[in-house]
């Protein structure tokens, strides 16, 4: 498949994939956050959903996590105008960053739906003040940030899916829901970020891609996709049982255990650290033992070992504090 660069600056590429299908459909597909996003590109994919299809599609890429805002946005808008002006059918596709992408760009795209997994609605503290991991990311965008619908489409139609787990992806949901009414929302519990992290696992993003695609949604399919395969999937185990650790710790401890010692090395560190903060006295040993089959583990594990360590620590002098708290004195009886 030939890829035809459409437009390439210093913070935006878009490249056009060309279908069996007589180019009357077409698919805009915007890149998703990664965590080594310093100024280049990677190599743009063929969204495998549409090359089934046999639609034609776009890529739109950053070489920055920036939300695709910057100084180049009106650019890309532009570009995205003029590329989809005379298709018949446009729909945007995009995880986490890229969902609010599709939204934003949804009208310069001429979509008439959208896929939009995990997105936000902004990362903007003042504005979506419950996503406090985000808000350095904020800053370093420099600029004013869009909500959605400012530049977007309200009336798209389309597929949202979120994992309720998440409260702040369930709180951008609720918000994007109110500006976007015609989006169709589907929670996939424990699904992860994005939350399609069971159906991914077993090959079922493009299925999903294709209702939306053909616009035949099949909102009990999609969530069968999710329940079929849910128990198989590492992500979906760490994530329950993280959640019901704080009331059911009998049953949630030996799953997070056999996490942590069965599967791959990041859910056994996430698992690891989940018990570190539960203050399990296998933790530590696990987490070094890690360590040291993984010397050459991201930089990033030491500091999430410390904030786990301190939420411990914290833990368990409250714990301590409640303890050795006096008794509160009874209220003396009263005489009929």
């Amino acid at each position: 498949m030939t890829a035809q660069t459409l437009h390439q600056d210093d913070r935006y590429r878009v490249t056009l994939f060309r279908g069996s299908g007589g180019g009357a459909r077409l698919a805009v597909s915007f890149d998703h956050g990664r965590p080594q996003m310093r100024g280049g590109f990677t190599k743009p994919k063929y969204p495998h959903f549409a090359e089934q299809l046999g639609i034609d599609a776009l890529t739109v890429q950053t070489a920055w996590r920036d939300w695709f805002i910057s100084e180049r946005s009106a650019t890309l808008a532009e570009v995205l105008a003029d590329a989809t002006r005379d298709r018949a059918e446009v729909i945007c596709t995009g995880f986490s960053m890229g969902g609010y992408g599709a939204l934003l760009y949804s009208a310069a795209c001429h979509a008439k739906r959208v896929l939009a997994v995990s997105p936000q609605y902004s990362i903007d503290p003042a504005v979506a003040p419950f996503d406090a991991k985000r808000h350095q990311k904020f800053a370093r965008i420099g600029r004013p940030m869009p909500c959605p619908q400012e530049w977007g489409d309200p009336q798209v139609g389309g597929l949202l899916l979120y994992d309720p787990a998440i409260a702040a992806d369930r709180a951008h949901m609720q918000l994007i829901t109110r500006a976007f009414p015609r989006l169709m929302t589907i929670a996939l519990p424990h699904g992860g970020h994005p939350a399609t992290g069971v159906i991914a696992a077993y090959g079922g993003i493009g299925r999903v891609a294709r209702m939306v695609a053909t616009d035949q949604i099949d909102a009990s399919a999609i969530r069968q996709l999710h329940r079929r395969y849910r128990r198989r999937v590492a992500n979906y185990r760490l994530s329950l049982a993280s959640a019901a650790l704080p009331r059911h710790p009998q049953r949630a401890v030996p799953e997070l255990l056999r996490l942590a010692h069965e599967t791959d090395p990041e859910i056994r560190f996430q698992a690891g650290l989940t018990l570190l903060e539960h203050g399990h006295s296998e933790a530590t040993p696990l987490l070094i033992a890690l360590l040291d089959e993984f010397p050459d583990a991201p930089r990033s594990w030491a500091r999430r070992m410390n904030l786990a360590l301190r939420k411990a620590e914290a833990a368990t002098k409250a714990a301590a504090g409640r303890e050795g708290r006096p008794p509160r004195p009874q209220a003396p009886a009263q005489t009929p």
